[in-house]
């Protein structure tokens, strides 16, 4: 009687999985399309480097505050900066190009 249980219990199991196969093929693609997007923003420019542009730009200046936003479906790092005369001042650098705004 145990084996026909057995038998029961996998083939209960076994109909019961299709759906879940099919949660991890769809999580899977997710996640690849995910990645796509990381790969992706990480050809651009990074916020380390967008610094550095800044830095070339206005000299050895003291950075307050530094993060990355989206802005009109593009991505921007923004930075705050204390210049040499005391002055705070914020700039933008495009993620994509580098360039300032």
């Amino acid at each position: 009687m145990s084996r026909s249980l057995l038998i029961a219990a996998l083939l209960a199991t076994l109909i019961a999985a299709p759906p879940a196969w099919g949660a991890v093929r769809l999580q899977s693609s997710v996640q690849h399309a995910q990645a796509s997007t990381l790969r992706a923003a990480a050809d651009d420019v990074s916020l380390d480097e967008a610094i550095r542009t800044v830095r070339d730009a206005y000299g050895e200046v003291t950075i307050l505050k530094a993060e990355t936003r989206g802005r009109n479906g593009q991505r921007v790092h923004r930075i705050k900066f204390l210049t040499d005369s005391g002055r705070v001042k914020t700039v933008e650098v495009d993620a994509s190009t580098g360039d300032l705004r």
